[in-house]
Protein backbone atom coordinates (compact mmCIF):
# COMPACT_ATOMS: atom_id res chain seq x y z
CA UNK A 1 0.00 0.00 0.00
CA UNK A 2 1.15 3.51 -0.77
CA UNK A 3 1.85 5.40 1.99
CA UNK A 4 2.33 9.32 2.12
CA UNK A 5 2.73 12.69 3.99
CA UNK A 6 2.03 16.03 3.16
CA UNK A 7 4.47 19.28 4.38
CA UNK A 8 1.85 22.65 4.47
CA UNK A 9 2.96 25.77 4.65
CA UNK A 10 0.20 27.74 5.98
CA UNK A 11 1.39 31.21 5.91
CA UNK A 12 1.99 30.76 1.92
CA UNK A 13 -0.17 33.35 -0.05
CA UNK A 14 -2.90 30.78 -1.83
CA UNK A 15 -3.22 28.51 0.97
CA UNK A 16 -3.54 31.48 3.44
CA UNK A 17 -6.30 33.27 1.14
CA UNK A 18 -8.22 30.06 -0.17
CA UNK A 19 -7.07 27.08 1.76
CA UNK A 20 -5.03 23.55 1.37
CA UNK A 21 -5.86 21.23 -0.82
CA UNK A 22 -3.50 18.79 0.75
CA UNK A 23 -5.31 19.45 4.14
CA UNK A 24 -8.25 18.24 2.68
CA UNK A 25 -7.33 15.42 1.01
CA UNK A 26 -5.83 14.49 4.32
CA UNK A 27 -9.24 14.83 6.35
CA UNK A 28 -10.74 12.47 3.57
CA UNK A 29 -7.43 9.81 3.59
CA UNK A 30 -5.57 10.36 7.37
CA UNK A 31 -2.79 10.89 5.81
CA UNK A 32 -0.45 12.61 7.89
CA UNK A 33 0.50 16.51 7.68
CA UNK A 34 3.21 19.23 8.88
CA UNK A 35 2.56 22.27 8.96
CA UNK A 36 5.24 24.66 8.52
CA UNK A 37 4.72 27.44 10.79
CA UNK A 38 8.74 27.43 10.94
CA UNK A 39 11.23 24.84 9.24
CA UNK A 40 12.78 24.33 12.58
CA UNK A 41 11.32 20.64 13.16
CA UNK A 42 11.34 19.76 9.87
CA UNK A 43 14.93 16.96 10.43
CA UNK A 44 12.80 15.20 12.78
CA UNK A 45 9.91 15.07 10.39
CA UNK A 46 12.21 13.75 7.58
CA UNK A 47 13.99 10.96 9.95
CA UNK A 48 9.74 9.86 10.61
CA UNK A 49 9.34 9.74 7.37
CA UNK A 50 12.53 7.73 6.51
CA UNK A 51 12.13 5.74 9.57
CA UNK A 52 8.42 4.81 8.17
CA UNK A 53 9.30 4.01 4.56
CA UNK A 54 7.10 6.65 2.89
CA UNK A 55 6.38 6.46 -0.45
CA UNK A 56 4.96 9.74 -1.28
CA UNK A 57 5.74 13.41 -0.03
CA UNK A 58 3.17 16.04 -0.50
CA UNK A 59 4.54 19.97 -0.92
CA UNK A 60 1.71 22.62 -1.08
CA UNK A 61 3.45 26.44 -1.07
CA UNK A 62 5.19 28.93 -3.32
CA UNK A 63 8.90 28.24 -4.33
CA UNK A 64 10.21 28.91 -1.05
CA UNK A 65 8.85 26.50 0.28
CA UNK A 66 9.13 23.51 -1.75
CA UNK A 67 12.96 24.79 -2.07
CA UNK A 68 13.13 24.34 1.76
CA UNK A 69 11.85 21.04 1.85
CA UNK A 70 13.47 19.87 -1.04
CA UNK A 71 16.80 20.80 0.56
CA UNK A 72 16.04 18.90 3.39
CA UNK A 73 15.23 15.93 2.03
CA UNK A 74 18.51 16.22 -0.13
CA UNK A 75 20.53 16.98 3.09
CA UNK A 76 18.83 13.78 4.67
CA UNK A 77 19.49 11.54 1.60
CA UNK A 78 21.33 8.91 3.44
CA UNK A 79 18.60 8.10 5.64
CA UNK A 80 16.34 6.54 3.10
CA UNK A 81 16.80 2.78 1.44
CA UNK A 82 14.18 3.93 -1.44
CA UNK A 83 14.07 7.84 -2.16
CA UNK A 84 10.51 9.26 -2.12
CA UNK A 85 8.33 10.64 -4.68
CA UNK A 86 6.99 14.03 -4.50
CA UNK A 87 4.01 16.15 -5.27
CA UNK A 88 3.78 19.55 -5.60
CA UNK A 89 1.21 21.92 -5.25
CA UNK A 90 1.18 25.47 -5.96
CA UNK A 91 0.66 27.87 -2.74
CA UNK A 92 2.68 31.02 -2.93
CA UNK A 93 2.96 34.48 -4.23
CA UNK A 94 5.58 32.84 -7.00
CA UNK A 95 5.05 29.38 -8.17
CA UNK A 96 7.77 28.81 -10.86
CA UNK A 97 8.57 25.25 -9.75
CA UNK A 98 5.13 23.72 -9.38
CA UNK A 99 4.68 25.50 -12.32
CA UNK A 100 6.56 22.90 -14.36
CA UNK A 101 6.85 19.68 -12.22
CA UNK A 102 3.61 20.11 -9.77
CA UNK A 103 0.21 19.45 -10.16
CA UNK A 104 -2.26 21.96 -11.89
CA UNK A 105 -5.35 23.08 -10.44
CA UNK A 106 -5.07 20.55 -7.69
CA UNK A 107 -7.99 18.91 -6.03
CA UNK A 108 -8.15 16.48 -3.20
CA UNK A 109 -9.69 14.23 -5.69
CA UNK A 110 -6.71 14.14 -7.88
CA UNK A 111 -3.90 14.47 -5.42
CA UNK A 112 -6.04 11.17 -4.14
CA UNK A 113 -5.62 9.26 -7.91
CA UNK A 114 -2.25 10.02 -7.98
CA UNK A 115 -1.03 8.75 -4.57
CA UNK A 116 -3.37 5.66 -5.60
CA UNK A 117 -1.24 4.87 -8.89
CA UNK A 118 -3.33 6.65 -11.57
CA UNK A 119 -2.03 5.48 -15.02
CA UNK A 120 -2.75 9.00 -16.31
CA UNK A 121 -0.13 10.21 -13.61
CA UNK A 122 2.63 12.05 -15.08
CA UNK A 123 6.04 11.22 -13.87
CA UNK A 124 8.69 13.79 -14.36
CA UNK A 125 12.83 13.20 -13.08
CA UNK A 126 14.44 16.29 -12.46
CA UNK A 127 18.00 17.15 -10.53
CA UNK A 128 18.11 20.69 -8.46
CA UNK A 129 21.06 22.74 -9.05
CA UNK A 130 23.26 22.03 -6.03
CA UNK A 131 25.71 24.98 -4.74
CA UNK A 132 28.33 24.57 -2.61
CA UNK A 133 30.73 26.47 0.05
CA UNK A 134 33.03 24.87 2.43
CA UNK A 135 30.36 26.43 4.70
CA UNK A 136 26.95 24.97 3.48
CA UNK A 137 25.09 23.24 0.65
CA UNK A 138 22.24 25.00 -1.21
CA UNK A 139 19.38 23.10 -3.51
CA UNK A 140 17.16 24.58 -5.40
CA UNK A 141 15.82 25.09 -9.20
CA UNK A 142 16.28 28.87 -10.03
CA UNK A 143 19.43 30.91 -8.86
CA UNK A 144 20.63 34.17 -9.88
CA UNK A 145 22.85 37.00 -9.28
CA UNK A 146 23.50 40.65 -10.03
CA UNK A 147 20.56 42.53 -10.97
CA UNK A 148 17.54 40.12 -10.31
CA UNK A 149 18.41 39.71 -7.12
CA UNK A 150 18.30 43.51 -6.36
CA UNK A 151 14.96 43.05 -8.79
CA UNK A 152 13.37 40.69 -6.31
CA UNK A 153 14.04 43.67 -3.26
CA UNK A 154 11.86 45.76 -5.72
CA UNK A 155 9.85 42.87 -6.05
CA UNK A 156 8.87 42.26 -2.25
CA UNK A 157 8.96 46.14 -0.88
CA UNK A 158 7.09 47.83 -4.34
CA UNK A 159 5.11 45.36 -6.13
CA UNK A 160 3.87 42.68 -3.58
CA UNK A 161 2.61 45.53 -1.03
CA UNK A 162 0.51 46.59 -4.19
CA UNK A 163 -1.04 43.24 -3.81
CA UNK A 164 0.03 42.11 -7.07
CA UNK A 165 1.65 38.70 -7.05
CA UNK A 166 2.37 35.41 -9.29
CA UNK A 167 3.57 36.28 -13.21
CA UNK A 168 1.55 39.98 -12.90
CA UNK A 169 4.29 40.64 -10.07
CA UNK A 170 7.38 39.15 -12.25
CA UNK A 171 6.19 41.19 -15.25
CA UNK A 172 5.54 44.39 -13.76
CA UNK A 173 9.10 44.37 -12.27
CA UNK A 174 10.29 43.34 -15.27
CA UNK A 175 8.56 46.12 -17.13
CA UNK A 176 9.94 49.09 -14.37
CA UNK A 177 13.83 47.90 -14.59
CA UNK A 178 13.92 47.38 -18.30
CA UNK A 179 11.78 50.38 -19.01
CA UNK A 180 11.64 52.09 -16.05
CA UNK A 181 13.95 55.88 -15.46
CA UNK A 182 15.93 57.34 -12.57
CA UNK A 183 17.98 55.89 -9.60
CA UNK A 184 15.59 52.48 -9.20
CA UNK A 185 16.85 51.05 -12.64
CA UNK A 186 20.42 52.56 -12.62
CA UNK A 187 20.89 50.58 -9.14
CA UNK A 188 19.11 47.27 -10.05
CA UNK A 189 21.74 47.61 -13.64
CA UNK A 190 25.00 48.56 -11.96
CA UNK A 191 26.75 45.96 -13.34
CA UNK A 192 28.86 44.14 -10.06
CA UNK A 193 32.21 41.92 -10.18
CA UNK A 194 31.87 37.75 -11.18
CA UNK A 195 34.23 35.24 -12.36
CA UNK A 196 33.02 32.08 -13.67
CA UNK A 197 35.14 28.56 -14.87
CA UNK A 198 34.18 25.57 -16.53
CA UNK A 199 35.34 23.49 -19.13
CA UNK A 200 36.28 25.27 -21.80
CA UNK A 201 34.59 28.85 -20.28
CA UNK A 202 36.46 31.05 -18.68
CA UNK A 203 34.71 34.46 -18.01
CA UNK A 204 36.09 37.12 -15.41
CA UNK A 205 34.91 41.03 -15.30
CA UNK A 206 31.77 42.68 -13.92
CA UNK A 207 27.93 41.77 -15.11
CA UNK A 208 24.57 42.77 -15.25
CA UNK A 209 23.28 39.49 -14.17
CA UNK A 210 23.51 35.62 -14.44
CA UNK A 211 20.62 33.60 -13.68
CA UNK A 212 20.72 29.67 -13.55
CA UNK A 213 18.43 26.68 -13.68
CA UNK A 214 17.71 22.95 -14.19
CA UNK A 215 13.55 23.74 -15.18
CA UNK A 216 12.59 23.49 -18.70
CA UNK A 217 11.28 27.32 -19.00
CA UNK A 218 10.64 30.34 -16.79
CA UNK A 219 7.70 32.63 -16.02
CA UNK A 220 5.84 34.76 -18.35
CA UNK A 221 6.89 32.80 -21.25
CA UNK A 222 10.93 34.01 -21.25
CA UNK A 223 12.97 31.36 -22.62
CA UNK A 224 16.51 32.86 -21.68
CA UNK A 225 19.01 29.63 -22.21
CA UNK A 226 20.33 28.37 -25.43
CA UNK A 227 23.28 26.74 -24.47
CA UNK A 228 23.26 23.63 -27.00
CA UNK A 229 25.55 21.06 -24.70
CA UNK A 230 24.48 18.35 -22.88
CA UNK A 231 24.61 19.90 -19.40
CA UNK A 232 21.37 19.56 -16.98
CA UNK A 233 22.82 23.50 -15.54
CA UNK A 234 21.21 26.21 -18.07
CA UNK A 235 23.53 29.28 -16.98
CA UNK A 236 23.05 32.63 -19.09
CA UNK A 237 25.17 35.43 -18.25
CA UNK A 238 25.04 38.79 -19.30
CA UNK A 239 28.01 41.32 -18.85
CA UNK A 240 28.89 44.59 -18.00
CA UNK A 241 28.36 46.60 -21.01
CA UNK A 242 25.47 44.84 -22.43
CA UNK A 243 23.56 46.14 -25.52
CA UNK A 244 20.45 46.87 -26.64
CA UNK A 245 19.10 44.93 -23.41
CA UNK A 246 15.18 45.59 -24.35
CA UNK A 247 15.96 43.67 -27.85
CA UNK A 248 17.55 40.72 -26.66
CA UNK A 249 15.10 40.01 -23.78
CA UNK A 250 12.19 40.13 -26.93
CA UNK A 251 13.89 37.73 -28.51
CA UNK A 252 14.19 35.35 -25.27
CA UNK A 253 10.22 34.86 -25.58
CA UNK A 254 11.00 32.76 -28.84
CA UNK A 255 11.02 29.33 -28.14
CA UNK A 256 14.63 28.93 -29.10
CA UNK A 257 17.52 30.85 -30.66
CA UNK A 258 18.75 30.26 -34.61
CA UNK A 259 22.47 30.37 -34.98
CA UNK A 260 22.22 34.01 -36.37
CA UNK A 261 20.61 35.09 -32.98
CA UNK A 262 22.81 33.28 -30.93
CA UNK A 263 25.59 35.54 -32.66
CA UNK A 264 23.92 38.75 -32.33
CA UNK A 265 23.51 38.15 -28.76
CA UNK A 266 27.02 37.17 -28.01
CA UNK A 267 28.09 40.17 -29.76
CA UNK A 268 25.67 42.65 -27.66
CA UNK A 269 27.03 40.85 -24.25
CA UNK A 270 24.82 37.85 -23.68
CA UNK A 271 26.25 34.38 -23.09
CA UNK A 272 24.02 30.84 -22.36
CA UNK A 273 25.67 27.47 -21.99
CA UNK A 274 24.77 23.87 -20.89
CA UNK A 275 26.64 22.28 -18.20
CA UNK A 276 27.55 19.71 -15.47
CA UNK A 277 29.20 21.76 -13.45
CA UNK A 278 31.50 25.07 -13.19
CA UNK A 279 32.86 27.66 -9.87
CA UNK A 280 31.54 30.71 -9.04
CA UNK A 281 33.40 33.26 -7.67
CA UNK A 282 30.81 35.77 -6.82
CA UNK A 283 30.26 37.94 -3.57
CA UNK A 284 27.21 40.03 -4.09
CA UNK A 285 23.41 39.31 -3.40
CA UNK A 286 22.38 35.66 -4.79
CA UNK A 287 19.02 34.40 -5.01
CA UNK A 288 17.58 31.04 -5.18
CA UNK A 289 13.95 30.24 -5.86
CA UNK A 290 13.10 33.59 -4.32
CA UNK A 291 15.64 32.94 -1.26
CA UNK A 292 18.14 35.03 -0.64
CA UNK A 293 21.18 32.84 0.15
CA UNK A 294 23.49 34.35 2.61
CA UNK A 295 26.63 36.17 0.39
CA UNK A 296 30.39 34.45 0.85
CA UNK A 297 33.41 35.15 -0.05
CA UNK A 298 33.88 31.79 -0.64
CA UNK A 299 34.18 30.18 -4.44
CA UNK A 300 30.64 28.54 -5.01
CA UNK A 301 30.50 25.36 -6.78
CA UNK A 302 27.76 24.87 -8.70
CA UNK A 303 26.52 21.49 -9.95
CA UNK A 304 22.97 19.28 -9.60
CA UNK A 305 21.29 17.13 -7.31
CA UNK A 306 20.35 13.38 -7.70
CA UNK A 307 17.30 13.38 -9.79
CA UNK A 308 14.02 13.48 -8.19
CA UNK A 309 10.79 12.18 -8.91
CA UNK A 310 8.09 13.94 -9.59
CA UNK A 311 4.12 12.98 -9.98
CA UNK A 312 1.36 15.23 -11.45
Amino acid sequence: MTKAVFFINPLSNAVKTRGSVLIQTALETEIPCHELHTFDGISTAIKDVADKNIDIIGIEGGDGTIHGVLSAFLKHANLFQSFPKFILLPGGMTNLVAKHVGVKKPTPAKIRAIINGDPKSISTELPLLRLQTSEDIHSGFFFSTGALPKATHLCFDKIYTQGITGTSAVRTTLTRVLFGKGAEREIILKPTPYTINAHGISIQGEHIVSIATTLPGLMIGLNPFWGNNDGAIRLTHIRSGARHLIRNMARMLRSGQSPSSSNKLARDGFTSWSLETATLDYTGPMVLDGEFLPQTNEPITLSTSRPLTFLK
